[in-house]
């Protein structure tokens, strides 16, 4: 009897363990099915940002590729510009450029044109101004050729340069001395001779009808 009950005590614990191991089991499962889930879940918003970087990477390529097709354009560009450029500056090796008002005055302290004699149908204001004008170039400056127009068909020709701080200044070029030439004056009025010098009053009408700057 005592045998019986003692089988039987062995027989409700070996159920109980085996109720206890399986309950285990099921919440283990379960708790298991979750994280699978969580995780599964996770990998599916992975692969969704990754294919959505993707995307932006071959959005990338593309604008990447565009804009380098771009920059070959502008380097091609600038190749024409700069061919273009040397031809037009070839035989001449400079760029003409507008001085300051002191650049251009140190510039006709140096140039000796105004030494020259005036000498009737030899060497008269055309070849004044054309000589400041070619001297001024082979100092990379940029100088104008002026010509002014009388009334009554005559004329004169002086020079002009765009001074970067003055603005533009016109110049005797048989004296150096400034000039501003105005319509409708007459041109020996308009020189502005330095102290101690004045300009002869001419024979003729110099009346500025039409003053025509030539770069």
């Amino acid at each position: 009897m005592m045998m019986e009950r003692h089988s039987h005590k062995k027989f409700w614990l070996a159920i109980v363990i085996l109720a206890v191991v399986a309950i285990t089991f099921l919440v283990t499962s379960i708790w298991v099915l979750n994280e699978l889930e969580v995780t599964q879940a996770q990998l599916t918003n992975i692969e969704a940002e990754l294919a959505a970087r993707q995307t932006e990477l071959a959005d990338a390529e593309i604008e990447l590729s565009t804009m380098q097709g771009f920059v070959e354009s502008l380097e091609a560009e600038l190749l024409n510009l700069q061919a273009n450029y040397e031809r037009l500056t070839t035989g001449y090796g400079y760029v003409l450029r507008d001085p300051s008002y002191q650049e251009m005055r140190d510039f006709l302290d140096r140039d000796k044109t105004s030494e020259r004699k005036y000498l009737v149908s030899e060497y008269d204001c055309v070849n004044f101004a054309a000589d400041v004008k070619t001297n001024a170039a082979e100092e990379e400056i940029r100088c104008a050729y002026v010509v002014i127009e009388y009334r009554g068909g005559t004329g004169h020709v002086i020079v002009a340069f765009d001074t970067t701080d003055e603005g533009l200044v016109f110049i005797e070029p048989q004296f150096d001395w400034e000039v501003e030439p105005e319509i409708g004056k007459r041109y020996y009025q308009c020189v502005k001779p330095p102290s101690g010098y004045y300009m002869t009053k001419p024979g003729s009408d110099d009346t500025i009808m039409r003053i025509i700057v030539v770069w």
